[in-house]
């Protein structure tokens, strides 16, 4: 189920936001705004969805697998005249309701409100539910296994499991029909990966083959030029982009309807045009069920948004921008919204939302 919207109090930089979730919601802002503070919020949650149905353990692990947050006195919004932090989510049948107490991080109140009694969980507690952080996994010449991690249909947090699941689903059918490259002659992972990835470095195809005894996988890339192939190269001797986007083509295209991907800065170490590409993949995923959350400070990314909304892959229902950022002398963070309409358009430009270039353009000019 897609969460429509999140209640955030007290939680860091945090005061106190409410904001709408969409399809696609593109989370923006200078550094140290809160942007990854309000990614963090979902981590929490999902590492402790089983302390909420244990009548036994009630206290909030707040370093964990997801996320690892230090020292609790670090998560209360400083200037709070309390000791309680409050995280809620809503749809439209749905409520998750997570209300703890700083001191000792014990729940003092956690409801799960299911109504018109509807009982089903958010996206974010499903077991795929996946996590791409801005700390991806590198070039190598092989990467390693997790069984476990392909089984429930993940990559891991930095994607240093995506050789191993194509080597396992290299034929595996897109769950979504539209997200098929136009160049593509069949719906399998494999091909569909590879022509993705052209779109970023032209006539790239990509390999991963198995060896289980050594409990490795040898990635590889060749590139095709008129009727010719090259010999096969390993990710130190391609673009060090290449590597690193993969795990966000791989999230991307492995997703089904209804689930949750957050990715932080997909637009790493790509040219351009490879940012607006796979803004615009995010896109067609978004539009058909998936719901993607990002955090980015590339405005590559958001006109590749844009431009799918005026190309009609994706509708402006379907998306949310936000922009974060603290007032001068202030700790909270304040969050402005911007639409995108169907011809791309923005309504809002707040002070220092992808500006630098007309500033900078300006200094150019007058000086």
């Amino acid at each position: 189920m897609k969460i429509d919207r999140v209640q955030i109090k007290n939680f860091k930089s945090l005061k106190n936001i409410d904001i709408a979730l969409s399809n696609l919601t593109l989370i923006t802002g200078v550094n140290s705004s809160g942007k990854s503070s309000f990614i963090q919020t979902f981590l929490l949650l999902k590492q402790n969805e089983m302390v909420f149905n244990n009548i036994y353990r009630k206290i909030l692990a707040i370093n964990g697998e997801y996320v690892k947050l230090g020292n609790k006195k670090d998560i209360l919004f400083e200037d709070s005249y309390e000791e309680d932090i409050e995280i809620v989510l809503t749809s439209k049948v749905h409520e998750e309701r997570v209300h703890f107490n700083n001191r000792d991080l014990k729940l003092s109140q956690e409801s799960n409100v299911s109504l018109f009694g509807v009982e089903e969980s958010f996206n974010l507690f499903n077991d795929d539910f996946q996590y791409i952080m801005t700390d991806r996994a590198i070039p190598d010449i092989t990467y390693g296994l997790s069984e476990e991690q392909v089984e429930r249909n993940l990559i891991g947090f930095k994607g240093e499991f995506s050789a191993h699941y194509l080597a396992e689903n290299r034929y595996k059918t897109l769950p979504i029909e539209a997200l098929k490259h136009l160049n593509a002659q069949t719906f399998q992972l494999l091909e569909n990966v590879s022509l993705w990835l052209g779109e970023i470095s032209h006539g790239i195809e990509i390999s991963a083959t198995l060896y289980s005894e050594l409990q490795q996988v040898n990635l590889t890339y060749s590139y095709t030029y008129g009727d010719k192939k090259t010999d096969k190269y390993t990710p130190l001797n391609v673009g060090f982009g290449i590597t690193y986007v993969l795990p966000i083509i791989v999230a991307i295209l492995k997703a089904k309807e209804g689930d949750l991907v957050i990715i932080e800065n997909p637009e790493s170490h790509l040219h351009p045009k490879g940012q607006s590409k796979i803004a615009e993949l995010c896109a067609i995923a978004s539009a058909n069920g998936v719901q993607i959350i990002v955090e980015t400070h590339s405005d590559h990314f958001l006109n590749g948004i844009r431009v799918a909304t005026k190309k009609g892959l994706l509708t402006p229902e379907q998306s949310k921008v936000y922009y974060f950022r603290k007032e001068k002398d202030e700790l909270e963070t304040k969050i402005d919204e911007i639409n995108i309409d169907k011809n791309g358009a923005i309504d809002n430009y707040p002070k220092g939302f992808f500006d630098q270039f007309d500033d900078d353009l300006d200094k150019l000019v007058l000086w």
